[in-house]
Protein backbone atom coordinates (compact mmCIF):
# COMPACT_ATOMS: atom_id res chain seq x y z
CA UNK A 1 0.00 0.00 0.00
CA UNK A 2 1.32 3.44 -0.94
CA UNK A 3 2.02 5.80 1.97
CA UNK A 4 -0.58 8.49 2.57
CA UNK A 5 0.59 11.83 1.21
CA UNK A 6 -0.08 14.76 3.51
CA UNK A 7 -1.09 17.83 1.50
CA UNK A 8 -0.09 21.00 3.29
CA UNK A 9 -0.42 24.64 2.34
CA UNK A 10 -0.06 28.03 3.99
CA UNK A 11 -3.46 29.47 4.93
CA UNK A 12 -3.05 32.78 6.72
CA UNK A 13 -1.12 34.98 9.10
CA UNK A 14 -2.85 36.13 12.29
CA UNK A 15 -2.71 39.85 13.09
CA UNK A 16 -3.85 41.54 16.30
CA UNK A 17 -5.22 45.02 15.64
CA UNK A 18 -6.32 47.89 17.85
CA UNK A 19 -8.82 49.43 15.42
CA UNK A 20 -10.66 46.98 13.16
CA UNK A 21 -12.34 49.60 10.97
CA UNK A 22 -9.05 51.39 10.32
CA UNK A 23 -7.30 48.13 9.45
CA UNK A 24 -10.03 46.99 7.06
CA UNK A 25 -10.02 50.39 5.35
CA UNK A 26 -6.27 50.07 4.76
CA UNK A 27 -6.43 46.49 3.50
CA UNK A 28 -9.27 47.35 1.15
CA UNK A 29 -8.20 50.78 -0.13
CA UNK A 30 -4.43 50.24 -0.31
CA UNK A 31 -3.92 46.49 -0.81
CA UNK A 32 -7.16 45.78 -2.68
CA UNK A 33 -8.31 42.99 -0.36
CA UNK A 34 -11.87 42.25 0.77
CA UNK A 35 -13.60 40.82 3.82
CA UNK A 36 -14.38 37.12 3.35
CA UNK A 37 -16.02 36.36 6.69
CA UNK A 38 -16.45 37.98 10.08
CA UNK A 39 -17.17 36.23 13.36
CA UNK A 40 -17.83 37.51 16.89
CA UNK A 41 -16.89 35.57 20.04
CA UNK A 42 -17.94 36.14 23.63
CA UNK A 43 -14.82 34.66 25.22
CA UNK A 44 -11.20 33.94 24.36
CA UNK A 45 -10.23 31.16 21.96
CA UNK A 46 -9.20 27.83 23.52
CA UNK A 47 -6.22 27.76 21.16
CA UNK A 48 -5.40 31.42 21.94
CA UNK A 49 -6.14 32.54 18.37
CA UNK A 50 -6.78 36.02 19.78
CA UNK A 51 -3.74 35.95 22.05
CA UNK A 52 -3.74 35.66 25.86
CA UNK A 53 -7.07 37.42 26.27
CA UNK A 54 -10.13 35.88 27.91
CA UNK A 55 -12.76 38.45 26.92
CA UNK A 56 -14.89 39.11 23.85
CA UNK A 57 -13.13 39.37 20.51
CA UNK A 58 -13.72 39.14 16.78
CA UNK A 59 -12.09 37.42 13.83
CA UNK A 60 -12.20 38.85 10.33
CA UNK A 61 -10.77 36.90 7.41
CA UNK A 62 -9.51 39.17 4.63
CA UNK A 63 -8.04 38.18 1.28
CA UNK A 64 -8.07 38.31 -2.50
CA UNK A 65 -10.28 35.26 -2.95
CA UNK A 66 -11.41 32.00 -1.40
CA UNK A 67 -9.46 30.77 1.62
CA UNK A 68 -9.25 27.43 -0.18
CA UNK A 69 -6.91 28.93 -2.77
CA UNK A 70 -5.52 32.26 -1.56
CA UNK A 71 -3.30 33.18 1.37
CA UNK A 72 -5.37 35.37 3.69
CA UNK A 73 -5.05 37.56 6.76
CA UNK A 74 -6.82 36.65 9.99
CA UNK A 75 -7.54 39.93 11.74
CA UNK A 76 -8.25 39.53 15.45
CA UNK A 77 -9.61 42.40 17.52
CA UNK A 78 -9.96 42.11 21.29
CA UNK A 79 -12.61 44.38 22.74
CA UNK A 80 -11.08 46.93 25.07
CA UNK A 81 -7.54 46.53 23.68
CA UNK A 82 -6.57 49.42 21.42
CA UNK A 83 -2.80 49.00 21.19
CA UNK A 84 -0.26 46.19 20.96
CA UNK A 85 3.48 46.71 21.35
CA UNK A 86 5.27 45.27 18.32
CA UNK A 87 8.52 43.32 18.50
CA UNK A 88 11.15 42.54 15.89
CA UNK A 89 9.62 39.22 14.83
CA UNK A 90 7.63 39.56 11.60
CA UNK A 91 9.44 41.71 9.05
CA UNK A 92 6.67 42.02 6.48
CA UNK A 93 4.19 40.33 4.20
CA UNK A 94 5.48 40.39 0.61
CA UNK A 95 3.00 41.08 -2.20
CA UNK A 96 3.45 41.56 -5.90
CA UNK A 97 2.85 44.81 -7.73
CA UNK A 98 3.84 46.35 -11.05
CA UNK A 99 5.88 49.52 -11.45
CA UNK A 100 4.81 50.34 -14.98
CA UNK A 101 1.29 50.80 -16.32
CA UNK A 102 -0.44 47.48 -15.73
CA UNK A 103 -2.58 45.57 -18.14
CA UNK A 104 -6.27 46.44 -17.51
CA UNK A 105 -6.88 43.55 -15.11
CA UNK A 106 -3.85 44.11 -12.86
CA UNK A 107 -4.89 46.40 -9.97
CA UNK A 108 -1.61 46.22 -8.07
CA UNK A 109 0.25 49.27 -9.35
CA UNK A 110 2.87 50.69 -6.98
CA UNK A 111 2.14 54.33 -7.76
CA UNK A 112 -1.56 53.94 -7.01
CA UNK A 113 -1.07 51.83 -3.87
CA UNK A 114 1.60 54.11 -2.41
CA UNK A 115 -0.42 57.24 -3.21
CA UNK A 116 -3.50 55.81 -1.49
CA UNK A 117 -1.41 54.81 1.54
CA UNK A 118 -0.01 58.34 1.81
CA UNK A 119 -3.50 59.82 1.43
CA UNK A 120 -4.58 57.78 4.45
CA UNK A 121 -1.54 58.94 6.42
CA UNK A 122 0.66 55.82 6.28
CA UNK A 123 4.44 55.75 5.83
CA UNK A 124 5.75 54.80 2.39
CA UNK A 125 9.39 53.94 1.73
CA UNK A 126 10.05 54.29 -1.99
CA UNK A 127 13.59 52.90 -1.64
CA UNK A 128 12.64 49.46 -0.37
CA UNK A 129 9.03 49.35 -1.58
CA UNK A 130 7.43 49.07 1.84
CA UNK A 131 4.24 50.51 3.26
CA UNK A 132 3.72 50.59 7.02
CA UNK A 133 0.05 50.25 7.82
CA UNK A 134 -2.08 50.29 10.98
CA UNK A 135 -0.45 48.93 14.16
CA UNK A 136 2.97 49.32 12.43
CA UNK A 137 2.61 46.15 10.37
CA UNK A 138 4.78 46.29 7.26
CA UNK A 139 3.93 45.23 3.70
CA UNK A 140 6.55 44.97 0.97
CA UNK A 141 5.37 45.55 -2.58
CA UNK A 142 7.57 43.56 -4.96
CA UNK A 143 7.64 44.90 -8.54
CA UNK A 144 7.16 42.17 -11.13
CA UNK A 145 6.90 41.98 -14.88
CA UNK A 146 3.17 41.67 -15.75
CA UNK A 147 4.13 38.66 -17.88
CA UNK A 148 5.71 36.81 -14.93
CA UNK A 149 3.76 33.65 -14.06
CA UNK A 150 3.18 34.95 -10.53
CA UNK A 151 1.60 38.11 -11.98
CA UNK A 152 -0.92 36.37 -14.20
CA UNK A 153 -4.68 36.61 -13.86
CA UNK A 154 -5.97 34.62 -10.90
CA UNK A 155 -2.56 34.33 -9.27
CA UNK A 156 -2.38 35.09 -5.54
CA UNK A 157 -0.75 38.52 -5.03
CA UNK A 158 0.77 37.34 -1.73
CA UNK A 159 4.30 36.03 -2.21
CA UNK A 160 5.79 35.47 1.23
CA UNK A 161 5.82 35.95 4.97
CA UNK A 162 9.24 37.23 6.07
CA UNK A 163 10.42 36.53 9.63
CA UNK A 164 13.51 37.42 11.64
CA UNK A 165 15.26 34.53 13.41
CA UNK A 166 18.06 34.40 15.99
CA UNK A 167 19.77 31.27 14.61
CA UNK A 168 19.22 30.68 10.90
CA UNK A 169 20.67 27.16 10.90
CA UNK A 170 18.53 26.04 13.84
CA UNK A 171 15.36 27.59 12.39
CA UNK A 172 16.03 26.07 8.97
CA UNK A 173 16.44 22.63 10.52
CA UNK A 174 13.13 23.02 12.33
CA UNK A 175 11.04 24.18 9.39
CA UNK A 176 12.75 22.14 6.67
CA UNK A 177 13.70 18.91 8.42
CA UNK A 178 11.10 18.60 11.18
CA UNK A 179 8.07 20.22 9.52
CA UNK A 180 9.19 18.91 6.12
CA UNK A 181 9.02 22.11 4.10
CA UNK A 182 11.06 22.37 0.91
CA UNK A 183 13.92 24.84 0.71
CA UNK A 184 13.78 26.90 -2.47
CA UNK A 185 16.42 29.06 -4.12
CA UNK A 186 15.79 32.52 -2.72
CA UNK A 187 17.15 34.01 -5.93
CA UNK A 188 14.10 32.55 -7.66
CA UNK A 189 11.74 34.34 -5.26
CA UNK A 190 11.12 37.96 -6.27
CA UNK A 191 11.75 40.35 -3.41
CA UNK A 192 13.65 37.93 -1.18
CA UNK A 193 16.50 39.10 1.06
CA UNK A 194 20.10 38.22 0.27
CA UNK A 195 21.31 35.40 2.51
CA UNK A 196 17.82 34.42 3.64
CA UNK A 197 16.36 30.91 3.62
CA UNK A 198 13.06 30.47 1.77
CA UNK A 199 10.81 27.46 2.32
CA UNK A 200 7.39 26.23 1.26
CA UNK A 201 5.39 23.04 1.16
CA UNK A 202 5.34 21.02 -2.09
CA UNK A 203 2.97 22.54 -4.67
CA UNK A 204 2.27 25.56 -2.45
CA UNK A 205 2.92 29.08 -3.74
CA UNK A 206 3.49 30.90 -0.43
CA UNK A 207 7.05 31.07 0.86
CA UNK A 208 8.25 31.49 4.41
CA UNK A 209 11.40 33.61 4.43
CA UNK A 210 13.78 33.32 7.39
CA UNK A 211 16.25 36.18 7.89
CA UNK A 212 19.14 36.11 10.37
CA UNK A 213 19.15 38.87 12.99
CA UNK A 214 22.51 40.50 13.81
CA UNK A 215 24.77 38.32 15.96
CA UNK A 216 23.60 38.09 19.55
CA UNK A 217 20.15 39.57 19.01
CA UNK A 218 17.09 37.60 20.05
CA UNK A 219 13.62 37.59 18.54
CA UNK A 220 11.22 39.73 20.58
CA UNK A 221 7.55 38.97 19.99
CA UNK A 222 5.88 41.40 22.41
CA UNK A 223 2.08 41.86 22.47
CA UNK A 224 1.51 42.00 18.71
CA UNK A 225 3.03 38.57 18.04
CA UNK A 226 1.27 36.73 15.24
CA UNK A 227 0.82 33.16 14.09
CA UNK A 228 1.01 31.32 10.79
CA UNK A 229 -1.50 28.62 9.91
CA UNK A 230 -1.26 25.64 7.55
CA UNK A 231 -3.72 22.97 6.47
CA UNK A 232 -2.92 19.27 6.72
CA UNK A 233 -4.94 16.70 4.79
CA UNK A 234 -4.25 13.89 7.29
CA UNK A 235 -5.02 15.98 10.37
CA UNK A 236 -2.69 17.53 12.95
CA UNK A 237 -2.12 14.44 15.11
CA UNK A 238 0.89 13.04 13.15
CA UNK A 239 2.58 16.45 13.08
CA UNK A 240 1.98 16.90 16.79
CA UNK A 241 3.49 13.49 17.54
CA UNK A 242 6.52 14.14 15.32
CA UNK A 243 7.29 17.48 16.95
CA UNK A 244 6.68 16.14 20.46
CA UNK A 245 9.01 13.18 19.84
CA UNK A 246 11.71 15.61 18.72
CA UNK A 247 11.44 17.44 22.03
CA UNK A 248 10.19 20.76 20.69
CA UNK A 249 7.60 23.02 22.26
CA UNK A 250 3.90 22.24 21.93
CA UNK A 251 1.63 25.15 22.83
CA UNK A 252 -1.63 23.25 22.28
CA UNK A 253 -2.10 19.53 21.76
CA UNK A 254 -4.71 18.66 19.09
CA UNK A 255 -7.95 20.32 20.16
CA UNK A 256 -11.37 20.70 18.54
CA UNK A 257 -12.51 24.29 18.07
CA UNK A 258 -16.18 25.06 17.56
CA UNK A 259 -17.74 27.98 15.69
CA UNK A 260 -21.53 28.24 16.19
CA UNK A 261 -23.36 27.22 13.03
CA UNK A 262 -20.18 26.13 11.27
CA UNK A 263 -17.90 23.12 10.97
CA UNK A 264 -15.64 22.08 13.84
CA UNK A 265 -11.89 22.12 13.19
CA UNK A 266 -9.05 20.25 14.87
CA UNK A 267 -5.86 22.22 15.44
CA UNK A 268 -2.50 21.84 17.13
CA UNK A 269 -0.31 24.83 17.95
CA UNK A 270 3.47 24.46 17.88
CA UNK A 271 6.34 26.82 18.66
CA UNK A 272 9.56 26.98 16.67
CA UNK A 273 12.99 27.66 18.27
CA UNK A 274 12.27 31.41 18.37
CA UNK A 275 8.77 31.00 19.78
CA UNK A 276 6.89 31.64 16.54
CA UNK A 277 3.46 30.07 16.81
CA UNK A 278 2.46 27.59 14.11
CA UNK A 279 -1.06 26.26 13.66
CA UNK A 280 -1.86 23.07 11.76
CA UNK A 281 -5.57 22.53 11.06
CA UNK A 282 -7.37 19.62 9.44
CA UNK A 283 -8.01 20.48 5.80
CA UNK A 284 -11.52 19.03 5.50
CA UNK A 285 -12.89 20.79 8.56
CA UNK A 286 -11.26 24.10 7.69
CA UNK A 287 -12.52 24.10 4.11
CA UNK A 288 -16.04 23.45 5.39
CA UNK A 289 -15.63 26.24 7.95
CA UNK A 290 -14.53 28.81 5.37
CA UNK A 291 -17.24 27.97 2.83
CA UNK A 292 -18.75 31.27 1.67
CA UNK A 293 -22.19 32.00 3.11
CA UNK A 294 -24.16 35.15 2.18
CA UNK A 295 -23.85 37.74 4.93
CA UNK A 296 -20.70 36.26 6.45
CA UNK A 297 -18.69 39.28 5.31
CA UNK A 298 -20.84 41.81 7.17
CA UNK A 299 -19.20 43.72 10.02
CA UNK A 300 -21.78 45.39 12.27
CA UNK A 301 -19.88 48.48 13.38
CA UNK A 302 -22.89 49.89 15.23
CA UNK A 303 -23.06 46.81 17.45
CA UNK A 304 -19.30 46.87 17.94
CA UNK A 305 -19.43 50.52 19.03
CA UNK A 306 -22.26 49.75 21.42
CA UNK A 307 -20.28 46.91 22.98
CA UNK A 308 -17.19 49.09 23.38
CA UNK A 309 -19.30 51.81 25.00
CA UNK A 310 -20.80 49.29 27.43
CA UNK A 311 -17.33 47.99 28.31
CA UNK A 312 -16.06 51.53 28.90
CA UNK A 313 -18.96 52.28 31.22
CA UNK A 314 -18.41 49.01 33.08
CA UNK A 315 -14.70 49.72 33.50
CA UNK A 316 -15.42 53.24 34.73
CA UNK A 317 -17.90 51.87 37.26
CA UNK A 318 -15.38 49.32 38.51
CA UNK A 319 -12.74 52.04 38.83
CA UNK A 320 -15.11 54.13 40.96
CA UNK A 321 -15.81 51.11 43.18
CA UNK A 322 -12.08 50.44 43.62
CA UNK A 323 -11.42 54.11 44.38
CA UNK A 324 -14.18 54.12 46.99
CA UNK A 325 -12.69 51.00 48.64
CA UNK A 326 -9.25 52.63 48.79
CA UNK A 327 -10.72 55.75 50.39
CA UNK A 328 -12.63 53.69 52.96
CA UNK A 329 -9.42 51.83 53.83
CA UNK A 330 -7.57 55.10 54.24
CA UNK A 331 -5.23 54.48 51.32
Amino acid sequence: MSPVVDRRRALHWVFKVGDLAKTLEFLSSVLGMRVLRHEEFEEGCEATCNGPYAGAWSKTMVGYGSEKQYFCFEITANYGVTHYDKGNDMRYIGLRCVKDAPTPWVPFQWSKMSAEAQRLGYAVNEADGTITGPDNYCYKLVPMDPQHKRAQRGSDPVLMVSLNVSDLAKSTAYWRDLLQMEQVDNQQLPGSTSGSVCLRFPNDHICLELVQLPQGREVEHKEAFGRIAFTTSVGPQPIFERVKAAGHTIKNEPITLKTPGKADVVVTILEDPDGYEICFVNEEGFYDLCEAVPGDDYVNYAERAKRVDQMDKFNQRMQRIEEKKRQENGQ
